[in-house]
């Protein structure tokens, strides 16, 4: 291994000041928006009203697709902050990858390599998909930091010299704790790796006597959930955890009979991931790629025990992927670590003097050169779109974009900062200090991205938010009203059970509609997919019933209508 690295107390702090920024960016500057961000936001937001923390619950229906432990932590948050937010909603997710990062680093330093640890962790939270699922409400950050500190335990439990017995209860206890982060993925994860690694260094009795240490752990730590579960739901609800939602996405079926979900979604043939996880891994692909040939091939210089345990982990856990039917992007998440310490030793030993072979300093140019284009690119678009609404008008190609008039001021400052940043390390790389470059321009390039998506983000919100929609109900029907939903999308109905903090009734679209709307005593209100509109207006012909549609300019907002009495007040 190359010689030792560690940072001094300064930049210590200044490191974990700049990954907690990139953590936390993004959580409380806009609405709820994705269909996992409205109901997994709408579970967290029913535990803390309702009490009930056995079962999550989208609009009073269990919800036993994953375990509750992000709607544990989020209900947690949510009773010590005292309100329940968007932001906090998502935070869970944020706290467990910074976890995650803390710890690359962390095992970076148990390498003697700290500044490549931190290298990894900068990356990692950069990549596409950790930055995506580190700022929605889903449980898979959970389980990427549930799978790392597990296996991280392990590690230290295997090579301590004191008290070895007390550091293996804490891997079980943790491996044991996984499963409620995303039920057995994590345990599963968690020991295909660990006993890989075992196989390899020829020591299956310790792998033997931790498997049966840790099956009474794993059913004590399970038992008070699964009898609150029999309880509340009987066979029924234990069948669905851990039959249809484990061995169901696991296995593939060809029943007909079978409910498409879980059975039959997400199965992709068995390359889904070679194709899908270059796209995830961006901006750093390139970089991963590198990084994956120097150490997986025969005169590799990364030896030694903890390099072995971290091929053995990647391998095993790309293996579990592979084998498994229902395939998704999110799903790789927990590689991500490993990925990126791998990608962190090999991007430190590059940017050394004379460390990079050709091919190397190809592509960590390449990579530095996309970064810095996209910034530029971003911000020119930006600048251009308002340039648009200056000429045009309201026949701005972007409907909204001038309700964020600052949004301009921020990309002008993003591209003065982008071509700031590429004449200096244009400069840096004339006077040949590539390892100054390699490990400060990553840095300010991502600070400059952040400005872009800061200024992109009231844009972005004002199209997909339904808080306008939410606010029309409250003002017509009023806090006592009956609210109801003329759809079964999930999406939609998390985000207005969110806002209205309230459970809604579901109707179908027809005749029921008015009929509800009718009824004593008032207020009541009916939302309505705009679409659906057409087909419902003869069925409200002659009835006394209002259609009040949103005065706003966003897209989500203008996708649904509000039908209530005449006289609702």
């Amino acid at each position: 291994m190359p010689a030792t690295t560690h940072l001094g107390a300064r930049e210590r702090v200044a490191a974990l000041a700049l990954l907690a920024l990139l953590c936390v960016f993004g959580l409380f500057d806009h609405t709820l928006w994705s269909s996992n961000d409205t109901r997994e936001g709408s579970m967290i937001a029913a535990m803390v009203r309702t009490g009930d923390w056995v079962v999550p619950r989208l609009n009073g229906v269990p919800y036993l697709e994953k375990p509750p432990l992000l709607h544990w932590t989020g209900a947690i948050l949510c009773r010590l902050a005292g309100t329940v937010n968007e932001g906090l909603v998502r935070l869970p997710a944020a706290l467990y990858g910074f976890g995650t990062l803390l710890l690359m680093w962390r095992m970076g330093g148990r390498l003697g390599r700290e500044r490549a640890g931190l290298i990894a962790a900068f990356l990692c939270a950069t990549s596409l998909l950790f930055a995506e699922y580190t700022r929605i409400v889903l449980t898979d950050a959970a389980l990427m930091f549930m799978v790392l500190l597990a296996l991280h335990l392990f590690w230290r439990a295997y090579t301590a010299e004191n008290a070895p017995r007390g550091r293996y209860g804490l891997f079980l206890l943790a491996a044991a704790a996984a499963f409620y982060a995303k039920g057995l993925l994590g345990p599963g994860f968690i020991w295909v790796s660990v006993g890989l690694f075992l196989l390899v260094r020829r020591e299956g009795k310790l792998l033997c006597l931790l498997g049966l240490a840790f099956l009474p752990i794993f059913l004590l730590l399970l038992a008070p959930w699964v009898w609150a579960l029999a309880r509340e739901g009987g066979r029924a609800f234990l069948v669905s955890v851990f039959w249809d939602n484990q061995f169901g996405r696991f296995l593939s079926f060809s029943d007909p009979a079978l409910p498409l979900d879980p059975y039959f979604v997400h199965k992709e043939p068995f390359y889904y991931y070679l194709h899908s996880l270059p796209v995830r891994l961006l901006p750093w692909t390139l970089l991963v790629a590198g990084a994956l040939a120097g150490w997986f091939r025969r005169a590799s210089a990364y030896r030694g025990e903890l390099p072995l345990f971290l091929r053995c982990a990647l391998a095993a856990m790309l293996v579990l992927l592979h084998v498994s039917a229902a395939k998704t992007a999110c799903y790789t998440l927990p590689l991500f670590p490993f990925l990126f310490l791998m990608t962190g030793l090999w991007l430190e030993d590059a940017l050394r003097p004379g460390g990079a072979h050709p091919i190397e300093r190809l592509m960590l140019t390449v990579t530095g050169a996309l970064l810095l284009l996209l910034a530029l690119l971003a911000s020119l678009g930006l600048i251009a779109a308002r340039m648009l609404h200056w000429t045009w008008g309201g026949h701005c190609w972007w409907p909204g974009v001038e309700r964020a008039d600052y949004s301009c001021g921020m990309a002008v400052c993003a591209a003065c900062a982008a071509c700031a940043c590429a004449a200096w390390l244009l400069r840096q790389g004339r006077a040949g200090r590539w390892n100054y470059v390699g490990w400060h321009g990553p840095h300010v390039l991502v600070v400059v991205l952040l400005l872009i998506v800061g200024a992109l983000m009231p844009v972005m919100d004002l199209q997909r938010t339904y808080w306008p929609v939410a606010e029309l109900v409250r003002r017509e029907v009023g806090p006592g009203g009956r609210v109801a939903f003329a759809s079964e999308e999930e999406r939609a109905t998390g985000a207005f059970t969110f806002y209205l903090q309230s459970r809604l009734d579901i109707l179908p679209v027809g005749a029921p509609i008015a009929d509800y709307l009718l009824a004593r005593p008032p207020p009541a209100g009916v939302i309505l997919p705009a679409g659906e509109l057409p087909a419902v207006r003869p069925l409200l012909a002659g009835r006394p019933i209002r259609v009040l549609r949103v005065p706003h300019a966003g897209d989500k907002a203008r996708d649904y209508v509000l039908l209530v009495p005449a006289d609702n007040k």
